[in-house]
């Protein structure tokens, strides 16, 4: 029996990519899903192997659904009397206009990941970036422009928080998805800064420790990720799947 082709990326399969697949299901057909072997990247943050396992969750052991790798292509090119067709399956609009871009779009928030120095806040922050669509708001670079005046002491480094913060809100209320990678070491400031903004709180575990390094662990995070027991692109899938309802600012 022949099948059905369906080529893409699948970074994230979503919902618009399932409904298109069991249109052919749905009439009984067998399909192949190939997964492009893109170039690892901050816009392509799976591996083909990552993507492949994904798929087989939805599809399990469907004799009906094939599921293989083939390269980064660039095109489909045939000629006259191949054999085979080109089909257009048109789904309902509102199905019809998911996409990724649109999932990364759909809802304008603020994360911010909290955490000691060393924790892997920037690099989540950066990969996040892309997949949202996002600013970054990152400490470093901030203390480099709108807190060149301040020290790191407990007053100081509330005030640079508060700036972040105050930065953060008027970003979003432009119209931007905002991810701060920012230590916000204390409870108190975090509390402060939930009041202002009311981000998604993200703790990311580990990092340095020191006298000069305080750190109070928050206390009702909206998400922990430990980086010492998944990967950074596992970390990523986590927070993408937990961040698709961003809280709006009060």
């Amino acid at each position: 029996m022949s099948k059905s082709l369906f080529i893409g990326r699948w970074q994230p399969f979503h919902d618009g990519h399932k409904s298109l697949i069991q249109v052919v299901l749905d009439e009984g057909g067998k399909v192949v899903i190939a997964v492009r072997d893109t170039p690892f990247s901050e816009g392509n943050p799976y591996t083909v192997e990552e993507r492949m396992a994904r798929i087989r969750k939805v599809y399990g052991d469907n004799e009906n659904v094939e599921i293989i790798a083939i390269p980064d292509i660039k095109e489909v090119c045939y000629g006259r009397d191949v054999g085979w067709g080109v089909r257009r399956i048109r789904l309902e609009k509102q199905i019809e206009e998911i996409s990724a871009t649109k999932i990364r779009n759909s809802k304008k928030g603020i994360i911010w990941l909290t955490g000691n120095v060393g924790a892997g806040k920037t690099s989540i922050a950066y990969l996040l970036k892309e997949k949202m669509n996002a600013i970054v708001l990152d400490g470093d670079e901030l203390r480099a422009s709108i807190s060149t005046d301040l020290g790191f002491s407990r007053k100081d480094r509330d005030e640079h928080n508060m700036r972040v913060a105050r930065l953060a809100k008027i970003l979003n209320g432009q119209g931007f998805n905002v991810v701060v990678s920012v230590i916000a070491p204390f409870q108190s400031t975090r509390d402060n800064i939930t009041e202002l903004i009311n981000p998604f709180w993200i703790y990311i575990k580990g990092g340095k420790v020191g006298e000069d390094m305080p750190y109070e662990v928050p206390k009702n995070p909206d998400l922990t990720i430990d980086p010492s027991e998944e990967s950074l692109l596992a970390s990523l899938e986590t927070i993408i799947k937990k961040v698709g309802d961003l809280p709006d600012i009060t």
